[in-house]
C-alpha cells in the first residue's frame, strides 16, 4: 500500500460516510471545513511537530510538578500515577525522534515554515516537514505527495535546505 491510508466510516445501515487520504489532505469530517483552507474553521487547526509536542509535553509536565510540589493540584495525582506509563514511553518516543530540542529552534523552524513565501502550506505539511526533515526535493514529495502540487522541486530544496541549518 502507498502512502495513503484509506479508513472507511460506516453510519447506521452500513453506508460508507468518509473516506480519509492524507495524500490528498483528506482527514475526516474532524478536519473538514468548508474550503480547502484550515483558515476557514477560524485557526483553529493545529498539526504540531514532534519537537512541538516534546516542548509542550516537557512545559506542562514542569508546570504540573510545581503544582503538585506546592500542593495546589491533589485531585489529579491519581489520574498522573495511572497514566505515568504510557506518559514516560511518549516523552521517550519524543525525546528520541523530535529533531529540534531547545525553544529558539523549535520557534525558528516554525517561522521559517509558516513564513509568506510558505503560506500555501497545509498544516499537516508543515508538521511533516519539520518532523522528517528530507535530504531532497524527490524525497520530500514521495513521503507527502501534496507538496506536488504546491511547490516547485527548486523552492521545495531551498526550503529543506534552510530547515536542515536548525539540526
Amino acid at each position: 500500500m502507498s502512502a495513503a491510508v484509506f479508513r472507511a466510516r460506516r453510519e447506521g445501515h452500513g453506508k460508507v460516510h468518509e473516506e480519509e487520504d492524507a495524500t490528498k489532505l483528506e482527514f475526516g469530517p474532524e478536519f473538514s471545513f468548508p474550503s480547502n483552507e484550515p483558515e476557514a474553521a477560524g485557526g483553529d487547526l493545529y498539526a504540531l511537530s514532534l519537537s512541538e509536542t516534546r516542548y509542550l509535553l516537557n512545559t506542562c509536565m514542569a508546570s504540573r510538578h510545581e503544582e503538585t510540589a506546592t500542593g495546589q493540584n491533589e485531585e489529579d495525582e491519581e489520574d498522573f500515577a495511572n497514566s505515568n506509563e504510557v506518559l514516560r514511553k511518549t516523552r521517550e518516543y519524543l525525546s528520541v525522534f523530535a529533531r529540534f530540542k531547545d525553544e529558539q529552534t523549535i520557534d525558528a523552524v516554525e517561522h521559517l515554515l509558516k513564513s509568506p513565501e510558505n503560506s500555501g502550506l497545509h498544516p499537516f505539511e508543515i508538521a511533516q516537514l519539520a518532523n522528517l526533515m528530507c535530504d531532497d526535493a524527490e524525497e520530500a514529495k514521495t513521503l507527502i505527495p501534496s507538496l506536488a502540487f504546491k511547490k516547485s522541486d527548486e523552492d521545495l530544496q531551498v526550503l529543506l535546505d534552510q530547515l536542515r541549518r536548525f539540526t
